[in-house]
């Protein structure tokens, strides 16, 4: 983990000099010698490859690293207080001397115990993943309870796993130690180096050109810079953007509930269209095919809970008759074999099949205007969390999302 080799302390004395803007009074607000903060300070310099202070006479300031750091590590100390607060209920938020003395008591290690346990099936699991043993990741989290002050374990089937209130502790305490990761990535870049990472979760069925559009010019001006993808269900997806697994998600956007924690930004419309194989019957001929023309065949539909299973739904639900959807997938791989190897049909978007219908594999069949019109559009955009802040890097990457819709081509 980022925090590995790191003492929540010692950061903490850091942002201390740099309220204070001296080492000794920081050393006396902390109740620590002069000399251990000198030394804090060197370590923490040492890990993260930077001069944070410029020590004068008057005092001491942060270099331009150590506000990037100062920063990163003020957000991440708000979470992991607003994480505990909620765990611990209204009361203890309503005494901040209690609430800084608790945060106080854990460390790095409790942590990152928590997180092991929260994303394993088992303390073993968690254990191996931490290159310790069972017995010891059992001790430290217990001492973590004990300096909570609150039960966050429970006795399961495999042994101790955290409970309700554990795992959403660990869940937002992971997201809190991404600004850690941050923090490195921000530090490059002050020294004119793009080498950070981009964490995408991209929709199975989000536009197919639109990452690689987005992609490609961001790799050719910065070539060391890292892009991670993964694809998935929206609710795997989405929680895995809410723990900080993955930094945005792009897709067809969400509201409601399925926002709880989380912000949206629109790209573009959609618009839906039929799909088929060029040698399909409907496309073949010269009519437009109307609604009753596409409930008499035969569907490879998306799985329910999606907005295009919706609009295929409403789009259907006043036929007598229901079009036969015997096939449900949310892959667009899939979807795209079955519909070329047989005469079925798929509710898509035409800018989802643009290079498939480009190399003459797939067409939109012509449909009536009355069918047109009830189709309807989906959003794209881009979910990240209500309180992600981008590094520069990551920014660039937006910048080239919102780009995309307005090139010619698009």
């Amino acid at each position: 983990m980022i925090a590995t080799g790191l003492n929540l302390r010692h950061l903490r004395a850091f942002m201390q000099v740099c309220e204070t803007g001296s080492l000794n009074r920081a050393a006396a607000e902390l109740n620590v010698s002069q000399p251990s903060v000198t030394v804090a300070l060197a370590g923490i310099e040492a890990r993260f490859g930077a001069k944070l202070l410029e020590r004068y006479a008057a005092g001491s300031q942060p270099t331009s690293a150590g506000a990037v750091l100062l920063a990163r590590l003020r957000r991440m100390d708000d979470q992991l207080a607003a994480a505990l607060g909620q765990a611990l209920g209204a009361g203890f938020q309503r005494d901040p001397a209690l609430m800084s003395k608790t945060l106080a008591r854990i460390g790095f290690r409790q942590i990152e115990a928590l997180i092991a346990l929260s994303g394993s099936s088992s303390i073993t699991e968690a254990a191996r993943s931490g290159g310790g043993s069972p017995a010891a990741l059992h001790r430290v989290l217990h001492e973590l309870q004990a300096n909570v002050g609150k039960a966050i374990l429970m006795r399961g089937p495999s042994g101790v796993a955290p409970n309700a209130v554990g795992h959403r502790l660990a869940m937002r305490w992971r997201v809190a130690l991404t600004e850690l990761e941050q923090a490195v990535d921000e530090l490059r870049e002050l020294e004119g180096r793009m080498e950070g990472r981009i964490k995408i979760a991209s929709l199975p069925l989000a536009r197919t050109l639109l990452l690689a559009r987005a992609i490609n010019p961001l790799l050719a001006a910065h070539p060391n810079a890292r892009i991670e993808i993964a694809d998935g269900s929206y609710d795997l997806l989405s929680q895995q953007l809410r723990i900080g697994a993955s930094d945005i998600l792009i897709g067809a956007l969400r509201s409601g509930s399925d926002l709880a924690g989380l912000r949206t930004e629109a790209l573009f419309n959609d618009p839906y269209a039929i799909v088929g194989r060029p040698g399909h019957p409907l496309v073949a001929r010269d009519a437009a095919a109307s609604l009753d023309d596409l409930a008499g065949q035969e569907w490879v539909a998306q799985r329910p809970g999606t907005p295009i299973r919706a609009a295929f739904d409403a789009l259907f639900e006043k036929c007598p008759v229901a079009p036969r959807a015997s096939i449900e997938t949310s892959s667009l791989v899939l979807t795209r074999a079955i519909i070329l190897e047989s005469d079925r049909l798929s509710m898509l978007s035409r800018r989802q099949i643009a290079i498939e219908e480009r190399e003459g594999l797939l067409k939109c069949v012509p449909i009536a205007d009355d069918v047109r019109h009830r189709l309807g559009t989906r959003t794209i955009g881009i979910t990240m969390r209500e309180n992600w802040l981008p590094s520069g890097l990551q920014s660039r990457f937006l910048e080239q999302l919102r780009l995309q819709p307005h090139r010619p081509g698009f």
